[in-house]
């Protein structure tokens, strides 16, 4: 019995240890988390780099703003210059004003087929993923999940 209570005392002693490691990995996990979530540390830690990431966020949005602007008074501009041009050429060519007739029956049976095609591989890719999601998992991928044994 007296050899039971020796292997006891050491069970004990390294469950002990093994105790305040966890412990002091605790606290040291907390200590980073509050650490983490302190926002006066974060400002003060990435503040230059916060300060320009605002500073080029804002560069691009007015860069976009000014490109958008622009972009649409030249859009208003070429409008009236093609109006413009068109009336013209309805004064010059009446009969060149028609409108563009139906595209040609073979171009529509190919966009058809083409359109169809892509709606059926991508319903085949969908109902894949569903399946692969749903589907229980088999032998290698329970072996994959399976937490690594510890060695003694």
């Amino acid at each position: 019995m007296k050899g039971l209570n020796g292997q006891r005392e050491e069970f004990e002693r390294k469950a002990d240890e093994l105790r305040d490691r966890l412990m002091h990995t605790i606290e040291a996990i907390d200590r980073r988390r509050h650490a983490l979530l302190d926002v006066k540390t974060q400002v003060r830690r990435h503040g230059p780099g916060l300060a320009a990431g605002g500073l080029l966020l804002a560069i691009l949005g007015g860069a976009a703003v000014i490109a958008l602007v622009r972009g649409a008074r030249a859009r208003d501009e070429r409008r009236r210059g093609e109006r413009v041009r068109a009336l013209v050429r309805s004064w010059q060519h009446p009969d060149w004003v028609a409108a563009r007739g139906k595209p040609s029956v073979p171009r529509e049976i190919g966009r058809k087929i083409l359109v169809g095609a892509l709606s059926f591989a991508a319903m085949q890719l969908i109902r894949r993923g569903i399946r692969l999601t749903l589907a229980p998992p088999g032998r290698e991928a329970l072996a994959r999940r399976r937490a690594p044994e510890l060695q003694a």
